[in-house]
Protein backbone atom coordinates (compact mmCIF):
# COMPACT_ATOMS: atom_id res chain seq x y z
CA UNK A 1 0.00 0.00 0.00
CA UNK A 2 2.79 2.04 0.69
CA UNK A 3 4.37 2.03 -2.79
CA UNK A 4 1.40 2.91 -4.41
CA UNK A 5 0.22 6.19 -2.84
CA UNK A 6 4.13 7.10 -2.67
CA UNK A 7 3.77 6.85 -6.68
CA UNK A 8 0.43 8.28 -6.81
CA UNK A 9 1.40 11.28 -5.13
CA UNK A 10 4.55 11.86 -7.00
CA UNK A 11 2.79 10.71 -10.45
CA UNK A 12 0.03 13.56 -9.16
CA UNK A 13 2.64 16.41 -8.68
CA UNK A 14 4.40 15.76 -11.59
CA UNK A 15 7.14 14.83 -10.18
CA UNK A 16 10.22 12.51 -10.90
CA UNK A 17 11.81 9.70 -8.61
CA UNK A 18 15.37 11.79 -8.65
CA UNK A 19 13.36 15.29 -7.46
CA UNK A 20 11.21 12.89 -5.01
CA UNK A 21 13.89 11.26 -3.05
CA UNK A 22 15.92 14.31 -2.90
CA UNK A 23 12.97 15.84 -1.40
CA UNK A 24 12.82 13.05 1.28
CA UNK A 25 16.52 13.04 1.22
CA UNK A 26 17.40 9.44 0.26
CA UNK A 27 19.11 8.15 -2.59
CA UNK A 28 16.87 7.86 -6.14
CA UNK A 29 17.65 3.94 -5.96
CA UNK A 30 16.22 3.45 -2.83
CA UNK A 31 13.37 5.77 -4.04
CA UNK A 32 12.71 3.15 -6.73
CA UNK A 33 12.60 0.37 -4.52
CA UNK A 34 9.87 2.13 -2.09
CA UNK A 35 8.01 2.38 -5.49
CA UNK A 36 8.36 -1.40 -6.39
CA UNK A 37 7.56 -2.05 -2.75
CA UNK A 38 11.09 -4.56 -2.14
CA UNK A 39 12.53 -1.72 0.44
CA UNK A 40 10.28 0.05 3.00
CA UNK A 41 11.04 3.74 3.78
CA UNK A 42 11.91 5.05 7.51
CA UNK A 43 9.47 6.92 9.79
CA UNK A 44 11.30 9.67 9.04
CA UNK A 45 11.53 9.75 5.45
CA UNK A 46 7.40 8.91 5.60
CA UNK A 47 7.14 12.09 7.72
CA UNK A 48 8.97 14.09 5.19
CA UNK A 49 6.56 12.86 3.03
CA UNK A 50 3.80 12.92 4.03
CA UNK A 51 4.11 16.86 4.94
CA UNK A 52 5.68 17.91 1.69
CA UNK A 53 2.48 16.48 0.21
CA UNK A 54 0.01 17.52 2.83
CA UNK A 55 -1.30 14.46 3.84
CA UNK A 56 -1.87 12.01 6.58
CA UNK A 57 1.12 8.98 7.76
CA UNK A 58 -2.41 7.07 7.95
CA UNK A 59 -2.95 7.74 4.45
CA UNK A 60 0.66 7.38 3.50
CA UNK A 61 0.64 3.88 4.75
CA UNK A 62 -3.15 2.46 3.89
CA UNK A 63 -4.97 3.34 7.28
CA UNK A 64 -7.17 4.77 5.80
CA UNK A 65 -8.56 6.35 2.33
CA UNK A 66 -8.71 9.90 3.11
CA UNK A 67 -5.68 12.34 2.37
CA UNK A 68 -6.59 14.62 4.97
CA UNK A 69 -4.47 15.34 8.20
CA UNK A 70 -6.91 15.51 11.48
CA UNK A 71 -6.17 18.24 13.74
Amino acid sequence: MISERIKYLRVKNKLTQKKTAEIAGVQEVSFQRFEYGTLRPSLDTLIILADYFGVSLDYLVGRTDKPEINK
